[in-house]
């Protein structure tokens, strides 16, 4: 992706200053997603600072889109980088505002689609964000009404505006949650229990987003490490490798828990030392 972008900026930016008026507004469009993509290369490589210039310009193009939803996925990605930063009390009043405006904007409650999705992903971050202040009640409150906001929606996965919203996500988010909150053996209890197969544990549909599914199988294996289930945490690591691989290789707590790995065990294996090297644990 990094290659391709610069010049897929270019272009677009020189259609929307100087297109016909429908162009204008629908490169604005593809170019606020293109920023958004920026955003996200540069946060998880560590470029904190164009992360956040990217993020500026998500608004900037956004704002020129014509399109609302597109304005209220700009705000989603701006708590991101709030919760990041540990700023979760104005987190928490932008998040429930662009709930408010999102409801004002949609007659008599009559959301399409696209926007279930867009208040489900607003509702997932709000979970996040209570998880992270360790408030398991208003954490479960918000990832229930995800699950009903879903079920408006068809109870299908959903890829409108990059959210990835939908029964997975929640799952997904729920795991995470409950992780944050150092309610380990919950997160593995659930896993279980959504499972079809007896002794199996649920995961991700093969047709989700690479790196959703990574990051979930990055929070199981520092859930497992944290139990004692060293094989079942490189395991998992192993899975989210092989999903997504430059975001698991480069994603602090998958580099954290292969670190962990790699000190518990007194001769590692080739294959446990190999995954070291890869992901820059291991230098020599």
């Amino acid at each position: 992706m990094g290659p391709l972008l610069p010049a897929v900026i270019t272009e677009l930016t020189h259609v929307a200053l100087s297109g016909t008026n429908g162009e204008r507004e629908k490169a604005f469009g593809h170019l606020a997603r293109a920023y958004r993509a920026v955003n996200s290369l540069a946060h998880k490589l560590g470029h904190h600072d164009l992360s956040s210039t990217a993020l500026e310009r998500v608004r900037w193009a956004a704002d020129r889109s014509g399109d609302p939803l597109m304005q209220f996925t700009a705000g989603y990605l701006v708590v991101g980088a709030m919760l990041r930063q540990g700023a979760y009390a104005p987190g928490r009043r932008k998040l429930l505002a662009l709930r408010h405006e999102l409801e004002r904007m949609q007659p008599e409650h009559s959301y399409t689609n696209d926007a279930l999705a867009v208040d489900g992903a607003l509702l997932l971050k709000l979970a996040v964000l209570e998880a992270r202040e360790n408030n398991p009640d208003g954490a479960d409150t918000y990832l229930r009404e995800a699950e009903s906001v879903a079920r408006l929606a068809g109870n299908r996965d959903s890829l409108a505006y990059e959210m990835s919203f939908g029964p997975t996500n929640i799952r997904i988010h729920e795991v995470h949650a409950l992780i944050d909150m150092g309610d380990v053996e919950q997160a593995l209890a659930r896993l279980a229990e959504w499972s079809d197969a007896p002794g199996q544990e649920w995961t991700p549909p093969a047709s989700t987003v690479g790196e959703r599914s990574s990051h979930h199988f990055i929070d199981v294996a520092s859930a497992k490490l944290a139990v004692g289930d060293r094989r079942g945490a490189f395991a998992d690591l192993r899975r989210a490798r092989k999903v997504a691989p430059n975001h698991t290789r480069f994603h602090p707590s998958a580099r954290e828990t292969s670190a962990a790995l790699l000190r518990l065990d007194t001769h590692p294996s080739a294959e446990l030392t190999a995954f070291g090297r890869w992901a820059g644990i291991i230098t020599t």
